[in-house]
């Protein structure tokens, strides 16, 4: 096992991000829209969640990073480049998904994010090259199904249930 800090960095990062959207949170204006809720409920709602759970995460991968006694990181060369090409692709199906946005809508184009966002992560960890062609199928049906009942699942609570419209 090696000493890797990411992970409670990340924690970290996550506690400090959800503290400061709490904050902002509460400078927003307190009218009620619907009901009694106020525009800043949502974003206090989550970023409170967020930060209640991200203290348990600190602590656990805190200790696992704290246990681990090598003193030299011992990562293969492929993990490093695996790991930047991830975040790579990542950024650029993000600048993809922003450009196509009010042209596909946000069904089309959340639902084409998700599924190149999960197909891409499963070849870009290697994990596809491990798999049967039966197990690919399911791979490729599942991480489309996914994209889709998202996208739509999405589009049906923001339009209908909060009244917030999105381009269809």
């Amino acid at each position: 096992m090696q000493r890797d800090i990411g992970k409670p960095l990340f924690d970290l990062f996550l506690l400090i991000t959800s503290a400061a959207a709490f904050v902002a949170a509460t400078a927003l204006p307190s009218i009620e829209i619907v009901g009694d809720l106020s525009p800043g409920f949502f974003p206090k709602l989550l970023s409170g969640l967020i930060f209640l759970f991200a203290i348990p995460c600190l602590i656990k991968d805190f200790r696992e990073w704290w246990s681990v006694r090598s003193a030299v990181p011992t990562t293969p060369r492929s993990v490093k480049v695996r790991s930047v090409a991830q975040w790579l692709f990542i950024v650029a199906l993000l600048i993809g998904y922003m450009l196509a946005f009010e042209r596909l809508g946000y069904v089309v184009s959340t639902a084409s994010f998700t599924f190149c966002c999960v197909l891409g992560l499963v070849v870009l960890s290697g994990v596809w090259g491990e798999q049967s062609m039966a197990q690919r199928g399911k791979s490729v049906l599942g991480a489309l199904v996914f994209a889709v009942v998202l996208a739509v699942a999405v589009f049906y609570v923001f339009n209908d249930l909060f009244e917030i419209p999105l381009p269809a």
